[in-house]
C-alpha cells in the first residue's frame, strides 16, 4: 500500500512537470498570437516606415519591425509606381484623345448652352506673332485639337473698326475639330478662326470679337459651331463667304451684343451661292441689326428652330430682326440691298423660320 501511494505520488510529480512544460510551450507559442499586437506593431512600423521614407527619421525597433518598415516602404513605392503608371496612362489617354482623335471617332456633341466663358488655364493668355495653321492628319497634323481652355490671340495691329485686313488667329484645315479654346478679346481677336474646309468648333469662346469670330471660306464645306460663346461685335459674328451649297450650323450656343449673328457675303469677289444657315437651340441677347442676313438672289436659306431671345421677340416693332433678305452684289460693286424694307421674313423660300420657333428667356 505504501508502495502504491509512493508510485501515485511519483506519477503526480511527472504529470505536474509535463503540465509545466506544456504551459511553457504555450507562452512561447503566444508570439504568433500577439498577432493583434503584432498588427499594431506592424501598423506602427508601417507608419514609421512612412516617416522614414519622407526623411523624418524614425526610431530603432526589432528586426521584424525593420522588416515591416522595409516592406511598407516597398509597398508605398509600389503604390506610388502604380499611381504614377495610372497617371501616365491617364495622361496618355488624354493626349491621344486630344491629339489625333483616335480611331473611335469624335465624341457626340452635347446639347448644353454655356453661359459663361471659363477661366483660362494659361493665365493672362498667349498672344502669337502670326496665324496658327491647324493641319489635319492627312497633312501631318491632327484631326482634333483640344486646347484645354487656353486663351490665345494674335499680334494683330489692324483696328477692329477698319473693315478688312486683320490677322487671322487660327486657320483650320478640312476635317479638323477645335475644342475648348478661348480667343483673346479685342485687337488680339483679329479675324478670328477661318475654316478652309469642313470644321467643327466645339466649346470655343470669343471674349470680344474683333472683325469676325469665325469664317466659312471653302465652297461646299460645312462649318459647325457647338456649345460656344461669342460676345461683343460691332458687326458680324459668323461670316459666310463659301459658295456651292456650303453650310454654317450653330447649335447650343450663346451669342450676345452683336450686329449680325450670321451674314452671307453681300459683295464678295465672284459672289454667288447658295449659302445655308442652320440655327438650333441658341440664346441671343442685345441684337443690334439682325440674327441672320441671307442673299435671296443667290438662293441662300436660313433655317431657325428654338431661338431664345433675351426678353422675347417684339412682334409689333419687329425687334430684334430675325431673318432679313438681301439682294447681294458681286466684286465689291456697291452695297447689297435690304429687301422688304428690312423687315423680318417668315416662312419664305429664303427664311425658313416660324414665329413659334422664337422663344423668350
Amino acid at each position: 500500500m505504501r508502495f502504491g501511494l509512493k508510485s501515485a505520488f511519483t506519477l503526480l510529480l511527472v504529470l505536474g512537470a509535463a503540465g509545466a512544460f506544456q504551459l511553457g510551450c504555450s507562452d512561447d507559442a503566444a508570439t504568433p498570437d500577439d498577432g493583434e499586437g503584432g498588427s499594431s506593431s506592424s501598423s506602427s512600423a508601417i507608419a514609421s516606415g512612412g516617416s522614414t521614407t519622407t526623411g523624418s527619421g524614425g526610431g530603432g525597433g526589432s528586426p521584424s519591425s525593420t522588416s515591416a518598415s522595409s516592406t511598407s516602404a516597398s509597398t508605398t513605392a509600389a503604390s506610388s509606381t502604380s499611381a504614377s503608371t495610372t497617371a501616365a496612362s491617364s495622361t496618355a489617354a488624354s493626349t491621344t484623345g486630344s491629339g489625333t482623335g483616335g480611331a473611335g471617332g469624335e465624341e457626340p456633341l452635347g446639347d448644353e448652352i454655356p453661359m459663361e466663358i471659363p477661366t483660362p488655364t494659361n493665365g493672362a493668355g498667349e498672344i502669337r506673332t502670326q496665324t496658327t495653321v491647324l493641319k489635319n492628319a492627312a497633312n501631318g497634323g491632327q484631326n482634333v485639337y483640344d486646347f484645354n481652355n487656353q486663351k490665345i490671340g494674335v499680334n494683330n495691329t489692324a483696328d477692329c473698326d477698319d473693315g478688312e485686313g486683320q490677322k487671322t488667329v487660327f486657320e483650320v484645315e478640312d476635317g479638323v475639330t477645335v475644342k475648348n479654346l478661348i480667343i483673346a478679346g479685342g485687337l488680339p481677336a483679329g479675324n478670328g478662326i477661318v475654316c478652309k474646309g469642313d470644321c467643327t468648333l466645339d466649346h470655343v469662346y470669343w471674349e470680344d470679337v474683333c472683325e469676325d469670330a469665325a469664317t466659312n471660306s471653302k465652297d461646299g464645306a460645312t462649318m459647325r459651331i457647338n456649345s460656344s460663346i461669342a460676345l461683343h461685335s460691332a458687326d458680324k459674328i459668323f461670316q459666310h463667304n463659301a459658295k456651292g451649297g456650303s453650310t454654317t450650323i450653330v447649335t447650343n450656343s450663346y451669342i450676345a451684343d452683336f450686329g449680325k449673328l450670321w451674314r452671307s457675303c453681300g459683295d464678295c469677289t465672284a459672289n454667288g451661292g447658295p449659302r445655308n444657315l442652320i440655327l438650333d437651340n441658341v440664346r441671343v441677347d442685345k441684337v443690334k441689326t439682325t440674327v441672320a442676313g441671307a442673299n435671296q438672289n443667290y438662293g441662300d436659306t436660313v433655317t431657325i428652330t428654338n431661338l431664345y431671345v433675351k426678353g422675347g421677340y417684339n412682334e409689333r416693332d419687329d425687334k430684334p430682326k430675325i431673318c432679313q433678305e438681301y439682294r447681294a452684289v458681286t466684286d465689291h460693286m456697291g452695297e447689297s440691298e435690304k429687301l422688304h424694307g428690312g423687315a423680318s421674313q417668315w416662312n419664305t423660300a429664303t427664311c425658313h423660320v416660324s414665329k413659334s420657333d422664337i422663344k423668350s428667356w
